[in-house]
């Protein structure tokens, strides 16, 4: 049997309790300024009606969280790590494959990684969710038949023995709650915008040398004819009578 859960109200006229959601729904559907939040005990209830602020949770807690958008394929995630209400460590992106359960593939998948971030820091600590299945696959409570359910149930089962967990009623005031549902709605948002553009790079120019000043052309010398040698001249012979000289025949 379900545990009785009270319903609190705040309005700026005043508050109130109930002990269903249909009612709850009833009163706060539309309604502008108005708060709620469920808890275990009436006293809780109307302690926070009343202003009077719950103790501060003491040791680790993560908060997941999923989000689904009309007309983009894949689901977001994110975690937030909180210890002793300060915030500690965070996560966020979009699931790898397309969502086929919408905003419960988110869900999973931030529980998961949650989980990874414990493992790999070597922490216990309680995993804050507001969709039931997280917890309850993961522990066995429920079968896994969906495939998202069963890859979650796969991925987490040498994980969930770092981790305990704890309902969270979505969208009633509850800070830290509030603050990882923005992140999965952001990490769509940051996924349909695509990555970021990368700046074409500079064109590589090679360094031209210098050109080298034209060389004078060398002036061409003139062909030499060829010479053929010839017979030697004789020497001319001087007669010793006249005086003349004359060439020997």
């Amino acid at each position: 049997m379900a545990k009785q859960k009270f319903y609190a109200i705040k309005a700026p006229d005043g508050g109130k309790i109930v002990l269903s959601w249909e009612e709850c729904q009833q009163l706060t559907h539309g309604v502008k300024g108005v708060l709620f939040r469920a808890f275990p005990s009436r006293a809780e209830a109307q302690n926070w009606i009343d202003g009077i602020s719950a103790p501060v949770p003491k040791g680790l807690r993560i908060y997941v969280d999923g989000s689904f958008l009309e007309g983009f394929p894949k689901a977001g995630w994110g975690f937030i790590v909180v210890e002793n209400d300060t915030e500690v460590a965070r996560g966020s992106g979009v699931t790898v494959f397309d969502a086929e359960s919408r905003n419960i593939d988110g869900e999973c998948m931030a529980s998961f990684q949650a989980m990874k971030w414990l493992e790999a820091n070597d922490k216990t600590a309680v995993i804050c969710h507001d969709y039931e299945g997280v917890a309850r696959w993961a522990k066995g409570e429920w079968k896994a038949k969906s495939s998202i359910a069963q890859k979650y149930v796969e991925a987490c089962r040498p994980l969930v023995h770092r981790v305990s967990f704890e309902k969270v009623a979505a969208h009633t005031g509850v800070k830290w709650n509030e603050a990882v549902d923005k992140l999965a709605k952001d990490a769509i948002a940051r996924a349909k915008k695509g990555p970021a553009p990368v700046a074409p790079a500079e064109p590589k120019v090679e360094p031209v040398a210098p050109a080298k000043p034209p060389v004078a052309a060398e002036p061409v010398a003139k062909p030499v004819p060829e010479v053929t040698q010839t017979e030697p001249v004789p020497e001319p012979i001087k007669d010793p009578k006249t005086g003349q000289m004359s060439l020997p025949l």
